[in-house]
């Protein structure tokens, strides 16, 4: 089984960026580079950007 790992970070409102990358890790290829998602899940709440 293949598992796709994203690096995300939380951006604000305002479009600033948090300070602290976390790690999201998925089974399935469902998130673009550069997309801003809304909450990925309880570890991830907020406005994350995948890079």
């Amino acid at each position: 089984m293949t598992e796709y790992m994203y690096t995300v970070i939380r951006e604000y409102p305002d479009g600033s960026w948090g300070k602290r990358k976390r790690k999201y890790y998925s089974s399935k290829p469902k998130l673009k580079v550069g997309e801003l998602y809304v909450h990925l899940g309880s570890r991830f709440p907020g406005m994350q950007r995948v890079l």
